[in-house]
């Protein structure tokens, strides 16, 4: 795990990598904390404490986070994620727990612990599991990760393993402290314009909150399906997802005066071309092919949910950059369902085209931090060509 010192440094390091507006906006913020303090009850100033607490886990999160220098644009998998957040210091907690047990129950969690990795080493994806028998650690500092992993392959072996009390009560502690941690990291993480680590969190939070293993299998689409609409209530429920994705790049102008036709449109299929500093946007249409499916209103009247929201997704667009450098995220935009019948959801983000004449890349993905099973992407080119109209300096005057 991270030592204090270097839990510091991630701070300021995710500190730097803010823009100057962001910097603004957290200044700000301490500013207005430290007056809510001076004013605040010992209630209140426990609340900010934690608050502050899971700021400074969350910079260690992205921290250890960060792709490697070498590769960064390889994807992260599940247990690099986990084992980022297990570098966080609320875990230290645990070992320290452990020790303060009497001896016999100090080796029967211990033995629990190594019962749980057999398990996992057995029963999770080929990829979890190579990347777990590949990892290098001490067992003190790999329990948090063992705890992790479990609450989302419980359910696949609920068998292989038998939790005493104290166990469970670490499980339930680490699914606590990890899904406060998504939350804030699915918002953090968007803002440092990080491809692979935003993509890796949306994956691994589906995953862990609905304690499935993962977004391929047929079991865990199954799983997830009951958990939307429960056997015993199926018409109360959600209908699990069925989506088609569609997308194109076209010119920001050409959509703002209506010139751009219709997106489903053979002849809109062609990539779009424009001059260096122009901007392009990426026309995305994501097709609920589900839509009229489903019982919204114990959802969509739940105090729980004011928003009414009833399927909610996160469009990101990666832009492939040139000449070796890595990919970077162009855009974060939500799209929310609030009515059960809506046939698809629309975005349009844009962005400057760049100086350099060429053809570019650009992937939209879709992901879901909520239902497992909904990730989709597709790549998608534009043309930026040489702008041949002279600089107003160097038009000649008669």
């Amino acid at each position: 795990m991270m030592t204090p010192e270097e839990r510091e440094r991630a701070v300021q390091d995710m500190m730097a990598k803010a823009t100057l507006e962001e910097r603004k906006q957290m200044k700000a913020q301490q500013e207005q904390m430290k007056r809510e303090l001076e004013q605040a009850s010992p209630e209140e100033r426990q609340q900010m404490a934690r608050e502050a607490h899971m700021m400074r886990e969350l910079g260690v999160f992205c921290k250890t986070l960060l792709p490697d220098s070498a590769d960064p644009d390889k994807p992260i998998g599940t247990v690099a994620v986990l084992a980022a957040m297990a570098e966080c210091s609320s875990f230290e907690a645990l070992s320290m727990a452990i020790k303060s047990l009497e001896m016999e129950k100090q080796k029967a969690v211990v033995r629990t612990f190594i019962t749980m990795e057999q398990a996992l080493l057995k029963h999770a994806t080929e990829a979890d599991a190579t990347a777990l028998r590949e990892l290098k650690i001490k067992p003190e500092k790999k329990r948090p990760l063992l705890l992790l992993l479990w609450v989302m392959y419980k359910n696949k072996t609920p068998d292989a393993v038998e939790l005493d009390e104290h166990v469970q009560q670490y499980v339930d502690a680490g699914r606590s402290f990890a899904t406060q941690l998504f939350m804030r990291a699915q918002v953090a993480l968007p803002r440092q314009r990080l491809v692979q680590p935003t993509l890796a969190v949306s994956r691994t939070a589906a995953l862990f909150v609905n304690e499935l293993w993962s977004h391929e299998d047929d079991d865990c689409k199954r799983r997830m399906a009951e958990i939307l609409a429960p056997a015993d209530t199926p018409d109360a429920g959600l209908p699990y997802p069925k989506l088609e994705l569609k997308a194109r790049t076209v010119k920001t102008l050409e959509l703002e005066q209506g010139n751009a036709g219709d997106l489903n449109s053979v002849s809109c299929s062609v990539p779009a071309v424009g001059f260096p500093g122009q901007s392009i946007s990426v026309q995305v249409e994501l097709v609920r092919l589900h839509a009229g499916l489903g019982n919204s209103a114990p959802v969509a009247n739940c105090e729980a949910n004011p928003q009414g929201i009833l399927e909610a997704y996160w469009l990101y667009i990666e832009g492939h950059m040139p000449g070796g450098k890595p990919n970077a995220l162009l855009a974060a935009k939500p799209l929310t369902v609030t009515d059960l019948t809506v046939s698809s959801c629309t975005s349009a983000p844009n962005f400057v085209a760049p100086k350099e004449a060429g053809e570019y890349k650009v992937t939209a993905h879709i992901a879901s931090t909520s239902v497992v099973g909904c990730d989709m992407s597709l790549t998608l080119s534009f043309q930026v060509e040489e702008d041949d109209v002279p600089a107003l300096d160097d038009v000649p005057v008669a």
